[in-house]
């Protein structure tokens, strides 16, 4: 076996998720390319059984995520802040919002907005862990972020009142002020990020890569279309957000199919153009609020 190596556990790998490395046998014969998808725990077991590896400057895939540093692209600058009122919004019932607490803990909650009564209270379901009830005392400050529409929102709040009855629920004070960005054409953040597409209609797998991203949508790259124009996949991918590695899963439509030339090999690809379905996802939530993170420090 070469030195180069390093064997691969049966945990280290990922049920229907692109492989983040190339698998080789204990001769050093590459078995499976970086990208690959295995579905099924009982081929990960025959795998393992026969001795799998990979080379140890590859990072493992539970650790890092797979994709080069993300860019910004210079296409257009961020959209500037506007000060807002939280009714012009027009928010959903039912929309998934983040509280972030204003300690040094910055505990993060995803909770549903319930309602609002202008100018006195925004209410929200009550935020759970490990669905348990967690613990919030009236009093408290948080910074709640959002999306309406294309336009991401932000605004500082604190809880006037905890209610457990007839169901858990929180008063927000209502805000003063929201801070919102537009972020319809505003700049994609480019990843070159292997992902997984799952076909609903279907059920097959295909392994992918993410070109760029922004908070509504997705262009993707894959050696055959996936899908036709109109039909509706889940796109999986790993990201690290709030200090971990977190894996995403993203209901998505099929807006355009067409061939390329890659750039880097010259052969034909085919690239998709892809539209977050916007669900009551807090994987999609959480998603919106990475990349809307990662515009504003960028």
């Amino acid at each position: 076996m070469s030195s180069k190596l390093q064997q691969v556990k049966p945990e280290d790998i990922p049920l229907g998720m692109p492989l983040a490395w190339h698998v080789y046998d204990k001769s050093g014969n590459l078995l499976m390319q970086e990208g690959a998808v295995i579905e099924t725990q009982k081929q990960i077991d025959g795998l393992c059984a026969r001795g799998l590896y990979r080379e140890k400057s590859q990072k493992n895939a539970r650790v890092e995520p797979v994709s080069q540093p993300a860019q910004k692209v210079a296409e257009k600058s961020l959209p500037a802040p506007q000060i807002v009122e939280l009714l012009d919004l027009k928010l959903g019932i039912g929309d998934t919002v983040q509280m972030q607490d204003i300690t040094s803990d910055k505990h993060r909650y995803f909770v549903r907005m319930i309602g609002f009564l202008n100018k006195r209270s925004v209410l929200v379901s009550h935020p759970r862990q490990e669905d348990k009830l967690s613990y919030i005392k009236e009093g408290a400050g948080f910074l709640v972020r959002g999306f309406a529409g294309t336009r991401t929102y932000e605004f500082n709040t604190n809880v006037i009142n905890v209610c457990l009855t007839p169901y858990p629920y929180l008063h927000l004070a209502f805000p003063a002020q929201v801070r919102s960005i537009n972020m319809r054409g505003a700049v994609r953040i480019k990843l070159k990020q292997v992902c997984s597409i799952e076909s609903l209609d279907s059920g097959t797998k295909t392994s992918a890569i993410i070109e760029d991203m922004s908070i509504s949508g997705a262009r993707v790259q894959a050696g055959k279309p996936f899908g036709k124009v109109g039909e509706e996949v889940t796109i999986s991918l790993r990201l690290q957000f709030a200090e971990e590695n977190q894996v995403f899963m993203i209901p998505s439509m099929i807006r355009n199919v067409h061939q390329e030339l890659d750039a880097q090999t010259g052969n034909e690809v085919y690239m998709h153009g892809m539209e977050f379905i916007q669900t009551q996802s807090v994987d999609l939530t959480v998603l919106q609020n990475y990349i809307y993170k990662f515009m504003l420090e960028s």
